[in-house]
């Protein structure tokens, strides 16, 4: 276990590099990257907002990152620059495809309606995205690339509000799959969370005290269950078999991924952890804490 004091308050979200090299991290008002190996940061910036949602190229040379109405905007990491804004009215939720050939990006419009915004890569070429999404806070992509899922909290409103939203997608073809919940649902104070098993095989999302269970083995989506937990952070391990879920009470849970009952805990005394991500091999994670640092870890499975 490793330790990174990265900012002077609690860590919103955190985000490992493909290659390993890099660990990006936002607090409230702040956000940066930092060496994985030293902790050393490559930069820190000031921030209107949180950042919900950072996603690095695969190769490590660039991260792309925004804020809810705000420029999503692309950071050249090697040497440190800015690039030019990739659309204007960011809804928050970007993501590279596994195989590292797309970017998508949730691109934000009056009310609850958004576009998704697609380029290929490497040359950032824009393709045509889809219509009719919701303002996705987070975006996730099976690593198989069949499907593209996305999560919103939902707007709270005295007369009307906008139900949180969870849709899973065919990617190939912006056709839906699976919706969750019905409208007029609730909304929720947080982003939520949306994470697939390297197998493709299984897709687990939630908000707040609960999260969900999908089976996509058939190549449909098919609800198995919903799980009661408390958690602030969560994510597959690398080999899809245990689910690890951070919480306030400074404890990080593993689960098993078929009973979906906690199999161990850790307890690094670190106080209260708020975010939680692990390396594309699974071979280590990092999680953040509310007095601001990164909490570095080995994953034996």
């Amino acid at each position: 276990m490793r330790i990174i004091e990265a900012f002077d308050s609690a860590l919103r979200s955190v985000a490992v590099s493909p290659d390993g090299r890099f660990v990006a991290a936002s607090a409230d008002r702040s956000w940066g990257v930092f060496d994985w190996f030293t902790g050393e940061p490559l930069f820190r910036l000031a921030a209107p907002a949180p950042v919900v949602q950072f996603a690095f190229d695969p190769a490590g040379r660039w991260l792309a990152c925004g804020w809810a109405g705000q420029p999503l905007t692309l950071i050249e990491l090697e040497p440190v620059q800015s690039r030019t804004a990739l659309v204007s009215n960011h809804a928050g939720g970007v993501v590279v495809s596994p195989d590292g050939k797309k970017l998508l990006a949730t691109q934000g419009a009056p009310g609850a309606r958004a576009k998704l915004a697609v380029w290929e890569l490497p040359g950032l070429k824009a393709r045509s995205g889809y219509d009719d999404w919701p303002p996705f806070a987070r975006l996730a992509l099976s690593r198989n690339g069949e499907f593209v899922a996305g999560i919103w909290s939902g707007v709270p409103h005295h007369f009307r509000p906008n139900p949180a939203t969870f849709e899973i997608r065919y990617a190939a073809s912006g056709g839906k799959d699976y919706h969750f919940p019905p409208l007029g649902g609730p909304t929720y104070r947080v982003p939520g969370f949306i994470s697939f098993t390297r197998d493709s095989d299984t897709c687990a999302f939630g908000w707040e005290r609960e999260f969900h269970v999908l089976d996509l083995g058939t190549r449909t989506t098919r609800y198995v269950r919903r799980v009661e937990a408390r958690y602030t952070g969560a994510a597959f391990t690398g080999s899809g078999h245990q689910f690890a879920t951070v919480e306030d009470t400074g404890l990080l849970k593993l689960w098993d991924g078929r009973t979906w009952q906690v199999t161990r805990e850790y307890d690094w005394q670190c106080g209260p952890l708020t975010c939680l991500a692990f390396t594309a091999d699974g071979s280590a994670g990092a999680c953040g804490t509310t007095d601001g640092r990164l909490v570095q870890f080995d994953v034996d499975e």
